[in-house]
């Protein structure tokens, strides 16, 4: 087993193994929003077939050359396609694929490396053995094979009480097509809590990336004025709830958890198995996905920094490094 940078040749089997095996923020449709800054990266067996890969998203920031997850992007990988049935054989692969990416990644003479795993990946050993810091993430997975009354009721009162709300006051829910609204509201939501959006890659993903057969958003109008918007992507397995935004006037406390509950039904009604809230480390927004009485489920992030910016870090970025 070997990795090295992806081969254009080998763009189509990448996309196919993506498809099989990892989520939409491998494919190569995803990565190709980021230009050059992405690198796709492949995994290769003994004879040179391709088997699995992951990304790189680099930058420089301040002189330095910064690793991180790409803009909107959750996760670098890794996918991997093992034939192997036995459960130690699989290990073994898996152990071996992920000892061989950690040596990749420091060979690559980066400044900070601070990228996450899909929430597949549960072992990190070859990480923490390469000396990587490994820091844990949580997301909230509802699942979709449950009847619609079953997913309603593991919620919160609190969260039913806002959908059913929502339902009385007269807030129109309908499917969204026209993204306009959904970047304006997405847009009032970061500005409001002084946060930046890189408005690039935003529009990227709405107007050049999302089509009917990877997302989907709702949107809620008040008096024909939108309100609240919540964007989804998905690939053949679950929706991943990628943006969510609300206008600064709206008083309709319920509207968010209103389009949030029409995006889970939705996803369930065209056969997807799980739905993604993305999950959050912020007190404030973890409770609000709490709430949807997904279950909590880890993913790993691994960060790395040469020793003089690592010092730095360790002031300023004391949970990661």
């Amino acid at each position: 087993m070997n990795i090295a940078p992806l081969k254009e040749q080998y763009l189509s089997r990448y996309d196919e193994l993506a498809g099989e095996s990892g989520t939409i923020f491998n494919s190569t449709k995803w990565i190709s929003l980021f230009g050059n800054k992405i690198r796709p990266i492949g995994i290769y067996n003994d004879n040179e077939e391709l088997i699995g890969g992951f990304h790189l998203y680099t930058e420089k920031k301040f002189g330095l050359t910064v690793c991180r997850n790409a803009p909107f992007t959750p996760h670098c990988g890794p996918f991997l396609k093992v034939v192997a049935k036995n459960p130690v054989a699989i290990r073994d692969n898996w152990k071996k694929a992920l000892s061989l990416m950690a040596s990749y990644i420091e060979s690559r003479s980066l400044s900070v490396v601070s990228i996450s795993l899909d929430n597949h990946i549960i072992d990190t050993q070859p990480f923490f053995w390469r000396e990587f810091k490994v820091i844990p993430g949580y997301t909230y997975l509802i699942d979709l094979a449950l009847p619609v009354d079953a997913i309603l009721k593991n919620m919160s009162p609190e969260r039913r009480n806002d959908i059913k709300k929502g339902e009385r006051s007269g807030i129109n829910v309908d499917i969204c097509t026209d993204y306009q609204n959904v970047q304006s509201l997405v847009t009032q939501s970061f500005s409001r809590q002084n946060l930046s959006v890189n408005n690039a890659y935003l529009k990227s993903i709405l107007f050049y990336f999302a089509d009917g057969n990877n997302s989907f958003a709702f949107l809620a109008k008040d008096d024909h004025r939108p309100i609240a918007a919540a964007f989804c992507i998905h690939d053949r397995t679950t929706a991943y709830y990628l943006l969510g935004g609300y206008a600064h006037e709206n008083k309709h406390r319920s509207a968010g958890p209103l389009v949030c509950w029409e995006a889970i039904k939705y996803a369930k009604q065209i056969g997807l198995k799980t739905f993604d809230f993305e999950g959050s480390m912020v007190p404030a927004i973890e409770s609000y996905f709490r709430g949807f009485g997904g279950e909590l489920t880890p993913h790993y992030r691994i960060n790395k920094a040469i020793l003089p910016v690592e010092i730095i870090l360790k002031l300023f970025k004391r949970s990661l490094f």
